[in-house]
């Protein structure tokens, strides 16, 4: 097919030789928005679903937002890291490798959208205890946190491809990629954590963000109080 997120999909090989001949234009970089817009909004529609219809929408406006504010950030981060590693990459071409990237993210998250729908209407409770809703909440957040984390390092991984064909001889492509997915890791969880809420805890009311969006930071959260509650089984 020769909508380009189908390319990416089914004809990767295609697609590179299309970027190192420079023949993807602008109206191309848009349609991988649109893509990521769209797949990214379904997702998080699920994502939010078990709360209320109001963060429903919420997220499924955020989530886009913070693709493309991730996606913004780790281009000029990513291309000044291949000036270090001598990848020969321009930042144009760089650009279009972090989007390429983002898009095969969204293809995973909008294939794993209806197992997500089916957990939210099988196993979370509408309504319970304080401990039950907050076990609940904990389990779907890190469900969730899972579940963009294998979107986001399988798409990254595929970028090896381009790596390989794209930078220059000689160049360190692993420790290139490695680097790539963790500036995507930090960066992502920290722009999500200034966003949240995105799942919705029981205990706050819906906003569409929070007054305390820029205190603490997302690592502190999860591994200070999420994991500890789950391993220690709700108590």
């Amino acid at each position: 097919m020769n909508y380009l997120p189908f390319r990416l999909l089914n004809d990767r090989d295609t697609f590179w030789g299309l970027l190192w001949s420079r023949r993807l234009s602008g109206s191309d970089l848009l349609r991988l928005m649109v893509f990521i817009m769209v797949a990214c909004g379904v997702y998080g529609a699920i994502m939010a679903g078990w709360r209320s219809p109001r963060l429903s929408l919420y997220v499924a406006i955020k989530l886009p937002l913070l693709f493309l504010a991730t996606t913004a950030f780790v281009s000029v981060f990513n291309w000044m890291l291949g000036l270090v590693f001598r990848t020969g990459l321009d930042f144009r071409t760089t650009i279009w490798m972090v989007f390429s990237a983002m898009t095969l993210a969204s293809w995973i998250l909008i294939s794993l959208a209806p197992v997500s729908l089916l957990f939210m209407l099988s196993g979370v409770p509408a309504l319970g205890t304080e401990a039950e809703l907050q076990y609940a909440h904990n389990g779907i957040l890190v469900t969730h946190i899972l579940v963009l984390a294998l979107s986001g390092v399988s798409a990254l991984w595929v970028l090896r491809e381009g790596l390989v064909r794209l930078a220059a001889p000689g160049c360190p492509v692993g420790l290139v990629l490695l680097t790539w997915i963790g500036m995507f890791a930090f960066v992502g969880c920290q722009m999500g954590w200034i966003l949240r809420p995105f799942v919705g805890s029981p205990f706050y009311p819906v906003a569409f963000m929070r007054p305390d969006c820029l205190e603490r930071n997302f690592y502190e959260f999860v591994f200070g109080e999420v994991m500890p509650y789950l391993l220690q089984g709700g108590r």
